[in-house]
């Protein structure tokens, strides 16, 4: 009997954040290692149309093919024995209507903690739905010990750290070329990733430096008024949007620094990437940050200033790291250990 991952909204068309690119990695990794693991996607989705080898099942897609899942004849055919939802909630009607042992990963507690921030169809799904179905699953896990500490008290059971690793696959990056001064930030336009502070620091930092920002628009005050910081910004500060991981590696390997002012994060995938790459990196100081960063990371206040910040990203940027501690941090991020770990808790 196979081991199904549900990937079915993590492949959505156009939504690939931090838990989507988290989910189908895993996925890869673990179908590396073992031949009875299969995917379930949504049926427009193309992200995974390079294996033919019958592990990946489309399905209807969106949130009502997530939600009709387990009613689907595909469902039922492969009879799986475990599910894995490495990015999404379980659907309530599939732990309503069977008995198939669920393996969540949770990446963060911020629905719990910071939800007054996410839309109401987030909060649905993250805190409450998540919350009422958590006693119900085999096994919870997270990507880092503290995120494992936050939720063991909130959910009130044990959860375990199984680690995390870059979204996309560094060994395709292009040779790095950082001539020109710029600043990389990565992540959806979302209150909680404080891009207040970074458009601030775009004004304060001389030409001709240059911001780019890459994520998905998402809610909040930020995302509403996100255009308009742009307009008047013509030159300062670009939007990449949703851009593809070929984009977004030639943007990491032509920044000369990387800055998060992320209020929370329960990771911070696109810090782990940017250190793996290489490049400097000015990030808030918090508790996350510090476990997860490179070690030439330089940590900053929230409250800090924008021509403070602005001075910091200017002298992190002329100090890049050496080689060999790149080798080292970028070693400590590994899918194929990510996978083997919960192959092992499934059995």
């Amino acid at each position: 009997m196979t081991i199904a991952i549900d990937l079915v909204l993590a492949t959505r068309p156009n939504a690939s954040t931090g838990i989507e690119r988290y989910a189908i990695n895993l996925f890869r990794a673990m179908r590396s290692q073992a031949t009875n693991v299969v995917a379930f996607v949504d049926d427009r989705s193309t992200v995974l149309d390079d294996l033919q080898d019958g592990s990946v099942i489309k399905v209807p897609g969106g949130f009502r093919g997530w939600l009709a899942l387990a009613r689907t004849a595909a469902w039922r055919q492969a009879r799986p024995r475990a599910l894995v939802c490495p990015a999404f909630p379980p659907s309530p009607l599939l732990i309503a209507t069977t008995r198939t042992p669920v393996y969540r990963i949770i990446h963060d507690d911020f629905p719990w903690t910071r939800g007054q921030a996410m839309n109401l169809r987030g909060r649905m799904l993250f805190k409450h739905a998540e919350t009422r179905m958590a006693p119900r699953y085999r096994d919870i896990v997270a990507p880092t010990t503290l995120m494992a500490e936050s939720l063991a008290t909130i959910l009130r059971r044990p959860v375990a750290t199984i680690g995390n690793a870059p979204g996309i696959d560094l060994s395709t990056a292009p040779a790095a070329d950082r001539s020109q001064p710029g600043v990389i930030a990565v992540g959806t336009i979302e209150p909680r990733k404080n891009y207040a502070a970074v458009v601030a620091m775009a004004d304060a930092l001389p030409t001709p430096w240059v911001v780019r920002v890459v994520g998905r628009s998402g809610w909040g005050p930020v995302a509403a008024e996100w255009e308009s910081q742009l307009a008047t910004r013509a030159g300062k500060l670009e939007w990449h949007g949703h851009a593809s991981d070929t984009a977004l590696l030639a943007l990491y390997q032509h920044a000369t620094c990387f800055v998060s002012m992320s209020l929370a994060e329960g990771f911070n995938m696109p810090l782990v990437e940017a250190g793996s790459l290489g490049l400097p990196a000015v990030c808030s100081d918090i508790e996350i940050h510090r476990r997860v960063a490179p070690p030439w990371a330089r940590f900053v206040p929230l409250s800090i200033d924008a021509n403070a910040l602005a001075q910091t990203v200017a002298e992190a940027a002329a100090t890049p790291p050496a080689a060999d501690a790149v080798a080292a941090y970028r070693h400590q991020f590994s899918w194929h250990g990510i996978a083997q770990t919960l192959l092992a808790r499934i059995g």
